[in-house]
């Protein structure tokens, strides 16, 4: 009878050990799956030669997709999606707009491409540094020092982007993810709030007329913790600033 009991005992907790183990493998799956889908994209439109990004084309498969952004020596290489009828309609969908746990990074219902002086583009923190989980080293001073270059593809043009803070700020912080859509005399206000705030920055702040790039994910151990680096959208790669006022002459 003991025995028998033992028996049942083990397999008890053997079946508990595997209904608890499913949920566990099924997100593996799904990260995989996510991560593959994102990697596909990213080969799709990247050209061979000179590595830039074809966002024509990722706008031709979903028109919902703005961009897409880089930082190099991170894992955020992704297309960047606008919704602006469904704000968060990227928080749990992939580029193909099938439902996903990991979203795809988009840019905040509250911005504008042409009239925001602040752009802010949200991304979920991963585990193993996933989607916008690199965001979480900008905490350590020498990886914010040595990790401060990206690019920002638009359909009709690339631009640099120089890394020039980070912050460590909550989901309610409305001057930060609610940015003001027009004057840089607004700007100032967000850019002055940065220097008071910031865990580390630089002193090359935006000059007038230079857009600021926000990238934010939630912070792992604070439910409404978020972390944001900001930075100078400073250039463009080709043909200097007449490009971009073309560009939006041209749209």
């Amino acid at each position: 009878m003991k025995r028998m009991i033992k028996i049942s005992l083990i397999l008890l907790l053997v079946g508990m050990a595997v209904i608890a183990a499913v949920p566990f493998f099924k997100e593996k799956e799904a990260e995989k799956k996510s991560e593959n889908g994102f990697k596909e994209i990213q080969e799709s439109v990247t050209d061979k030669e000179d590595k830039t990004i074809n966002v024509e084309k990722l706008k031709r498969e979903n028109e919902d997709c703005i961009g897409y952004l880089e930082v190099p020596g991170t894992s955020i290489s992704y297309p960047i999606m606008q919704t602006r009828d469904n704000p968060d309609y990227y928080l749990n969908h992939d580029f193909n707009k099938n439902y996903s746990f990991y979203g795809t990074p988009y840019l905040s219902a509250y911005c504008d491409l042409k009239k925001s002086d602040n752009l802010i583009i949200y991304g979920h923190n991963i585990n193993g540094g996933k989607m916008f989980g690199y965001l979480e080293k900008y905490k350590e001073e020498a990886f914010f020092s040595t990790h401060r270059s990206g690019m920002l593809y638009l359909p009709k043009q690339a631009y640099e982007i120089e890394i020039f803070a980070f912050i460590d700020t909550n989901a309610h912080d409305k001057l930060v993810f609610r940015p003001n859509q027009t004057t840089w005399e607004n700007q100032g206000q967000l850019l002055d709030y940065i220097a008071e705030k910031a865990l580390w920055r630089t002193e090359e702040y935006p000059q007038g007329g230079e857009k600021i790039l926000g990238m934010s994910t939630c912070d792992s151990g604070n439910t409404d913790g978020r972390y944001v680096i900001f930075a100078r959208i400073i250039d463009t790669v080709e043909g200097g600033k007449a490009d971009v006022a073309r560009q939006e002459n041209e749209e």
